[in-house]
Parts: structure tokens; sequence; C-alpha cells
């Protein structure tokens, strides 16, 4: 056939079935990829940025209602004031989430309706408000705006639960499209996957049927007719008949013409050392009883060693693990021991002339002589040293926290379990404390997010230092920290690590010449004593957080399961 006659064009013709393949691979995975970056940017541009703006719009409103009760409970002006400083903000919260459900007008009229309801009852609410408030915060008399002040309350407990089910329903729609996002990559890596399998089966027989047909099976026959003129063959059927307008089969001719010729022809040994000696790879020749013979560069840079002083040392004074494989047959009693040895691509050690340790990829083959006789084994090997190292980076970014260093959310959970577990079996006490920062985002607010890191990274020290070695200080995410406290024999222990970590939030922080003060809201729950399991012992601990904050931060409140109040 003229359209692979030649070498060229059987080469091509495999190529371009490859190709081909290529082609197609790539306009799947493109396509796949394209569908999931339009999901993204929705979620990134829409979803997000509701989700955001509904949960600081709530914030806002809290704030809002909070420094009107001041105003009317404590008769403070300036709470008014800044009571009706945030309506204007408030208002444009609403609005900018209202122009975004405009541009997406994918929001059912239900909701659609219910901002537009929202904005008017705001309206309306921050009239009154602002009117009023100002007046009972000079003096007024309550009773006579009793009327007034139970429109305003019922007004604000309507807005609030409306701005708590938009910020819990934008929320849940921004997990909901992430969870779907994810979904479809899954899908789609697994369609991707069965379909680059099927595409490499099919072009795996295409290549190699045409393989097979014009090129192995041929230089087979040429293959063995060079082996047969090493032992001394002369004749070779199976290139005679071979067609001389193929250039395999003129390569056939060519080898029986010249056959004379090679008759006193060798190949040059220097030029097989020269090709050993600039491998990349360790290469280690070893005889049957594994002393070595022969090694390359290599080896030598690799191992510290010069070539005299490997030179007749046994192999397993460089290999860590001396044993590699097993014997492949049972009934090799020559080769029995020399079968052990062979493997392929195994991980193993090498062990440097200073005692260092480096891992290594090792195939161990056989050395045979022309007569298929063992002589020895060839060991070749392939530094890993910085692949481990990417593979225990991604473990520690999996396992701890990137910014502190310490154990993260996970970490946290599966340390927590065995906590309860071993104290469940020694019948002893474990503790918990929730930690929160006071007033962390007026840091982050006033001097930047980098002063922000700055302190959670001395916090994170200051806990550390504050607990035994047998405790663990965990980030949970943002501002909030825990701490496990393992084996309590008494509640006391767990005041006397609260009070220490109390007292070494008194220095404050200094970056860029800045003083940053930080004062933590500890909650502190016990083990059974609380809770009976992870979970609850996390909420109980959480819960007692929230009541040191309420009573002003700066200090530690334990939770008490029996009276389901808190004591401090």
């Amino acid at each position: 056939m003229r359209l692979i006659n030649t070498i060229r064009k059987k080469i091509w013709f495999c190529v371009n079935v490859a190709f081909v393949g290529f082609i197609v691979a790539t306009g799947f995975t493109l396509h796949s990829n394209h569908q999931q970056q339009i999901h993204l940017t929705h979620i990134r541009d829409f979803d997000f940025h509701l989700a955001m703006r509904s949960n600081e719009l709530l914030n806002l409103f809290v704030i809002q209602k909070n420094y009107y009760k001041e105003s009317f409970l404590f008769g403070s002006s300036d709470s008014a004031i800044r009571g009706n400083a945030l309506c204007e903000k408030i208002t444009t919260e609403i609005e900018s989430i209202t122009k975004i459900k405009r541009s997406l007008r994918l929001l059912p009229v239900d909701r659609a309706e219910s901002l537009r309801e929202l904005q008017k009852k705001y309206t309306d609410y921050v009239e009154q408000a602002t009117e009023l408030y100002p007046l009972l915060a000079q003096g007024n008399d309550a009773e006579d705006h009793i009327e007034a002040l139970q429109l305003l309350a019922a007004a604000q407990n309507e807005i609030q639960s409306n701005l708590e089910y938009f910020a819990k329903f934008y929320r849940r729609h921004f997990s909901n499209n992430v969870t779907i996002l994810m979904d479809m990559s899954k899908r789609s890596s697994r369609f991707l996957a069965l379909f680059f399998v099927l595409l490499l089966v099919t072009m795996s027989l295409v290549v190699n049927w045409a393989a097979k047909r014009t090129l192995i099976t041929p230089l087979a026959h040429i293959k063995e007719a060079v082996r047969g003129f090493g032992r001394g063959q002369r004749s070779f059927p199976a290139l005679e008949v071979m067609n001389d307008k193929d250039d395999i089969g003129e390569l056939g001719v060519a080898i029986i013409t010249m056959t004379k010729d090679l008759v006193n022809t060798t190949v040059s040994k220097a030029y097989v050392d020269s090709i050993l000696q600039n491998m990349n790879d360790s290469l280690i020749v070893t005889s049957n009883d594994f002393l070595i013979c022969s090694v390359n560069q290599a080896t030598l840079d690799l191992l510290g060693y010069k070539e005299n002083e490997l030179i007749g040392l046994h192999i397993n004074k460089v290999l860590s693990e001396f044993v590699c494989g097993k014997a492949e047959s049972a009934v090799d009693d020559i080769d029995g021991e020399l079968s052990f040895q062979l493997c392929s691509n195994a991980g193993n050690i090498f062990l440097t002339r200073s005692g260092d340790e480096i891992p290594m990829l090792l195939s161990v083959s056989r050395l045979k002589d022309g007569d298929n006789a063992a002589q020895g084994l060839v060991y070749v090997a392939k530094d890993i040293t910085e692949r481990k190292k990417a593979e225990q980076k991604l473990e520690q970014m999996a396992l701890y926290d990137f910014l502190t260093g310490l154990p993260n959310r996970m970490t946290f959970n599966d340390r927590l379990e065995q906590t309860l577990k071993q104290a469940l079996r020694e019948g002893q006490q474990a503790g918990l404390m929730f930690l929160d920062l006071d007033r962390f985002k007026e840091v982050n607010d006033t001097m930047g997010h980098d002063s922000g890191d700055a302190l959670l990274q001395n916090v994170a020290k200051w806990l550390s230092s504050c607990v035994r070695e047998s405790d663990t200080v965990a980030r949970l995410g943002g501002d909030e920290f825990a701490v496990i406290l393992d084996k309590l024999h008494e509640p006391q222990d767990a005041v006397i690590t609260a009070e220490r970590i109390l007292d070494a939030f008194v220095d404050p922080v200094l970056y860029e010449g800045k003083e940053i003060f930080a004062t933590p809201s500890i909650g502190i729950a016990l083990y059974p004593s609380d809770a009976g399991s992870s979970v609850d012992l996390l909420k109980n601990a959480d819960t007692a957080m929230y009541q040191s904050k309420q009573n002003g931060g700066n200090n530690y409140c334990f939770f008490s399961g029996r009276n389901k109040q808190l004591l401090q």
C-alpha cells in the first residue's frame, strides 16, 4: 500500500491518529470547562455578592436597632444620631440588592415583591424613627408616645424578620449553587475520564494494528535475523520475501547484503560506557552475590562517594530496603535469591555517604549473558525528593491553617473526637475552650487586613504558649479559635488555663509601628458533664463564649448543662 510504504508515512499515520484523538479530547475538555466557567462566573458576580450584601444589611439594621434602643433606654442623643446616620446606608444596600436581582431577571415574583415591600416598610419606619427617637433621647416623656413606640417596635421586628429571611435565603442559594457546580464538576470529570479511556483504547487499537502490520512484524523479522547473524546464521528467509519497495523491506534486503561486511564489526565499549555515564538517573550493577561492580557518574554525584569507594561494597550499604520484590518462580533454585530483588518503579531509600536518606523510585532487573544465564543485577533509580516535598506540602495545606500554622477545623474535629474517646475509656474529664476576639472587625476596618493577620498570628503563638503539650490549639476560621484540654482533673484546671490566656493578651501587638490591642471572650464546656458528644460540646462552648461576650468580653464563662444556663 503506497499510502504507508515508507517509515515516515507509517509514523505520520500513527501520529495523525493520536493527533485527531487529542483534538477531540481537547474539544470536549474545553466545552466542559466553558460550562463550568459560566456557572462559576454567575456565582462570583451575583450569588456571592447577594449573600454578602444581605448579611451586611442585616448586621447594619441590628446595629441601628441597638443604637435606637440605647437612645431610648439611656437618653443618649449620640446613639440616636448614629442610628439616623445608618438610614441612608441601609436604604442604599436594599436598593443595591434589588438592582442586582433585577439584572438577574431570575428572582421569583413573590420574592421580588417582598423586596419592594421591604424597601417601602423600611422607608416608613425610618421616617418615624428619625423623628421619635431623638425626641425621646432629649428627655420627652415616653408615655406620650406609647402607641408610636409600639408601632415602631412591630415594624422593627417585621423588618428584621424579613432581613433574616433574605440573608438566609441568599446564603442558602449561594451554597446550593456551589454544590451544583461541584456536582457538575464531578459528573464532568467522570464523563471525561470515561471518554478519555474509550478514546485511548480506540487510538491504541488503531495504532497497534497499524504499527504491528507495518512496523512491528517486519522489524521482528529483522531482529531475529540480527540475532541469528550473531549465532552464525547466514540465511534469512523471512527477509528475502519482504517487499523491496517498502522502507523496512529495503532495510531487510540491506541487512542481507551487509551480513558479510558485519562479520568483523563490533560495537565500541567506549560508546556504551559514554551512554551509561551520561544518564541522569542512578545506575548500579552488582554481581550475583550483590557486590557492586559498576556505577555511573549520577550515582557518585547523588551519594557523595568516589568510584573506588563503592566498588566491592555490598548493595545494602547504599540501599535501605535490601529485599525489593518476591521470587518469580518457586522452582527457580539458581536465581531464587536474585528474584527477591526484582522490582519496577518501587519506592525505596538510598543512603548517602554522610548518612542522609534520599527517596528513590527503584527498578531492578537481571543482567544476563548470551546464554541467558544471570550475571548479576542492574539497579536503576530516580531521585523523587522534590515530589516527596510537594506531597508533604499538600498534606500540610490540607490539615493546617495557612496563616497561623495551627490545626484547621478538619484536624480539630478529628483530635476532639480522639480526645473524647480516650477520656471515655479512661474515665477522665476533658474540656473545650471556644475563643473569639473582641472587636476584631474594628481592627480590620481601621488598621487594615494585614494588621488583622498579624494579630491572628500573635494570638496563635499566645494560645500555644498557654497550654500543655497534650492540649490542642486550632483556628476554626476568622477570629475564632478553639483549645482542646486533655485529661482535666477538675474544672479549676480549665480556669487556670483561661486566666493564663487572658494574661497573655495584656501586651499589645506591634505592627508597622502601631500598637494593636485585643481581648478574648472565652466559652468553656466540660466533658462529660456538659455534653456527651463532640458536636454538643462545641455548641455548648460556643454558647458560653457568647455569654462571655455579652458580659463585656475579656473574660470567660462556663456552660452548665444541668441547669441549662451559663455560669461565670
